[in-house]
């Protein structure tokens, strides 16, 4: 699939027009993951956003030496998005459950689309907003549950 098809899946980019996907999908980098590599790893510090281009990826914590998995990401999820907001560590392992592909928006291409324009900036920023608020309330539901 297509790298602007798969954007345009995205909660991030879902209400963006075909000119400004054409223009984002420029600023996307392409990585590809054999099973079982690490994408990133909990604690160190990052600076993309990843997007799930094929494949499944898995975000993970290790206490005690005991992997716990946090979520599954299949097609056209993204995650690794507060590495662009704050400058914290990584709070999570993400590794390949299946070998597969993803596409990368690294803070500097991120920079770059946000002063494309002030409209695009507000879209943008909007989106991530409410992509953060339902990761968020689906994490609550699982919490909720645990109890």
């Amino acid at each position: 699939m297509e790298k602007i098809e798969i954007l345009k899946q995205m909660v991030l980019f879902h209400n963006f027009d075909s000119l400004e996907l054409i223009q984002l999908s420029k600023l996307v980098g392409h990585r590809s993951y054999s099973e079982g590599e690490l994408v990133i790893a909990e604690g160190e510090m990052g600076d993309s956003l990843f997007v799930v281009k094929s494949g499944q990826f898995k975000a993970f914590v290790t206490r005690d030496g005991v992997d716990q998995q946090l979520a599954v990401f299949n097609m056209g999820d993204s995650f690794g998005e507060l590495a662009l907001l704050d400058k914290h560590p990584r709070s999570a392992s993400v590794s390949a459950l299946l070998e597969g592909e993803l596409l990368e928006f690294t803070k500097e291409s991120f920079d770059k689309i946000l002063q494309y324009s002030e409209k695009l900036k507000i879209k943008l920023l909007e989106n991530l907003v409410y992509d953060l608020s339902l990761k968020l309330r689906r994490t609550n539901d699982r919490l909720v549950r645990l109890l």
